[in-house]
């Protein structure tokens, strides 16, 4: 009798390996990426991280935790609607420049709206923080002076971006 050919075992251990690519590339190309703006980014998701940050770092007991969320679903509440005519007043105004003439008047009428929403952002934001510091102890306020510091730079963009540094700035130094 012939013994089977060797090359059949190989053949096979190559089909297990192929199977086994294609199920690990599967995933990859299935899973929903978990990073921010990435496709199927849920804003929504980020709150609840910032949320879940304070929570963490400033052990709230369950009296302070019970007004910290309702605190925090009430600032969201308020906030999503201004975000909301700020990302329209944004398009609205780089909308102007499908236009050929644009005035300096509508590039100010259109910034000025977008300031006055930032503004309020802003306003509501500080209020909710300082309602939420309203919540502590005293022997949580140092930790929550802390934790605001953090959350700021956060919330701001470009004080990260200056961290690290531009394309532009790493383009001089090169």
């Amino acid at each position: 009798m012939m013994k089977p050919p060797r090359q059949r075992w190989l053949l096979v251990l190559v089909a297990i390996l192929l199977l086994t690519n294609i199920a690990t590339l599967s995933i990859y190309w299935f899973k929903k990426p978990n990073h921010e703006g990435g496709p199927g980014h849920d804003p929504g998701n980020r709150e609840k991280r910032m949320g879940q940050f304070m929570f963490d770092q400033m052990k709230f007991d369950a009296t302070q935790e019970a007004a910290y969320w309702k605190l925090r679903d009430s600032m969201i509440d308020t906030q999503r609607p201004v975000v909301d005519s700020m990302r329209d007043a944004k398009k609205r105004f780089f909308d102007l420049l499908n236009q050929s003439n644009v005035t300096d008047s509508a590039l100010i009428t259109r910034s000025n709206e977008i300031a006055a929403l930032q503004k309020r952002l802003d306003l509501a934001t500080f209020r909710h923080f300082q309602n939420v510091r309203a919540i502590c102890r005293p022997d949580q306020l140092q930790k929550f002076d802390t934790v605001i510091k953090e959350i700021v730079n956060r919330m701001t963009p470009f004080r990260r971006m200056n961290k690290q540094g531009d394309s532009t700035e790493k383009a001089t130094r090169q």
